[in-house]
C-alpha cells in the first residue's frame, strides 16, 4: 500500500450516500491543501464461487473493479478542483482495508449507507470497527455533506474523560480555521435509582444531597474543562458551553441541529460511558444530523482539571428536556 501520509482517505462505492462523503472529503481536502485518495473497496466475500459465477462478478472484471474509483476521482476533482486525487481499488474485507489506509492518513471519511459491496458501511461491524479501530479522525457523513462555518459551528460532545479533551482540542482546530463559533457540550441524566435514593433521603432528613444538582454540576465541571481546552489554544475563538440534560446520545443529536461537525472522542466515562464504542456511538451515527467526527486520543494523554466554576465569567447554557 502506498503511503497516505498527511492524506484525506474516502470510502466510495458510488451510492448517493457515498457520494455525499466524497463531496465532504474532496471540500475539506482543498481547504486544507491535501492530497485526496477515493478507496474503492471490493469485498472478496462476494466473489465467492456458485453455480452461476461468482456472485456480482462482471466479466470483464478490471474495467470494473476500476471504473468506480476512476469515477469518484473525477468527480471530486470537478467539486473542488483539486489536482491531487488517487483512484484506489482494493479486493479485501471493508473494514480492514480502511483501518489499513487510516495508519498513515490525516483523517478518513465514509458515509452512512452504500450499495454493492459496501451494502451496510457504516451502519453494522463497519462503522463499529472503523470507529474503534482507525488510527485517525473518522468522519462519518450523514444527509447532505454540511461543512463548519460562520453559520453552522462545531459541537463537541464532552464528558470529563482525556478522549473528550482530545475531542476538544480537535475541535477547536477545525472552528479557528473555518471560522466557525465552538459549542462544548456535555450532559447529565439522574438515574431512577439516584432519584428514589433522593427521595428516601429527604423524607428521613430535610436538606439531604440533591442527586440531579451533582449530575447537573457533574456536567458544568466537564463543560468548563473542554472550554478551557479550547481557549488555551484559541483565546479569541468563540466558545461558548452547554449542559443538556437527557440521554447522551439523544441530548447530543438534538443540540447538534444547525450545527457543521459534531466532534466526540472514541472513549469517555460517566455520560458519555463507552462512547463511540457501544450503544451511543451506534446512535450518533445513526441519527446525528451533521457529520460525526470521532477522535481517538493518544496513549498517555492527561485529563485537565477545569478552574473552579465560581471563578468563571463565561455563561453556561443549562438545557432541560424531558428523560426518556
Amino acid at each position: 500500500m502506498k503511503s497516505q501520509t498527511g492524506r484525506i482517505v474516502v470510502g466510495y462505492d458510488g451510492s448517493d450516500h457515498s457520494s455525499a462523503a466524497l463531496i465532504w472529503a474532496a471540500n475539506e481536502a482543498k481547504r486544507r491543501g491535501r492530497g485526496l485518495t477515493v478507496l474503492h473497496v471490493v469485498d472478496y466475500v462476494g466473489m465467492i464461487p456458485s453455480p452461476m459465477g461468482p456472485f456480482g462478478w462482471p466479466e470483464k472484471e478490471d474495467e470494473f473493479v476500476v471504473r468506480i474509483a476512476r469515477s469518484g476521482a473525477e468527480q471530486a476533482r470537478d467539486v473542488a478542483e483539486l489536482t491531487d486525487v488517487t483512484p484506489v481499488t482494493r479486493v479485501a474485507r471493508v473494514p480492514a482495508t480502511l483501518i489499513e489506509f487510516s495508519t498513515d492518513a490525516d483523517l478518513l471519511v465514509v458515509g452512512t449507507r452504500g450499495h454493492g459491496e459496501l451494502a451496510g458501511a457504516v451502519l453494522g461491524s463497519v462503522a463499529f470497527a472503523v470507529s474503534a479501530h482507525a488510527h485517525c479522525p473518522v468522519v462519518v457523513v450523514r444527509g447532505e455533506p454540511v461543512r463548519p462555518g460562520p453559520d453552522r459551528p462545531v459541537m463537541v460532545g464532552v464528558d470529563g474523560s482525556a478522549s473528550s479533551h482530545e475531542a476538544a482540542r480537535y475541535g477547536a482546530d477545525i472552528a479557528a480555521d473555518a471560522g466557525a463559533a465552538l459549542v462544548i457540550v456535555s450532559c447529565y441524566r439522574t438515574l431512577a435509582s439516584e432519584a428514589w435514593a433522593e427521595a428516601y433521603v429527604n423524607l428521613e432528613a430535610e436538606g439531604g444531597p440533591n442527586y440531579e444538582s451533582l449530575a447537573r454540576e457533574a456536567g458544568r465541571t466537564a463543560a468548563a474543562a473542554g472550554a478551557q481546552i479550547a481557549r488555551q489554544a484559541y483565546p479569541n475563538l468563540d466558545i461558548s458551553e452547554q449542559v443538556v440534560e437527557g440521554r447522551p446520545a439523544q441530548a447530543l443529536a438534538q443540540a447538534a441541529g444547525s450545527a457543521g461537525l459534531l466532534v466526540v472522542g472514541s472513549r469517555g466515562h460517566g455520560g458519555f460511558a463507552g462512547l463511540m464504542l457501544g450503544s451511543v456511538s451506534h446512535a450518533l451515527i445513526h441519527s446525528a444530523p451533521c457529520p460525526v467526527t470521532i477522535v481517538h486520543s493518544p496513549k498517555g494523554t492527561e485529563q485537565v482539571r477545569a478552574e473552579p466554576l465560581s471563578e468563571r465569567s463565561a455563561p453556561v447554557d443549562i438545557i432541560r428536556t424531558p428523560i426518556a
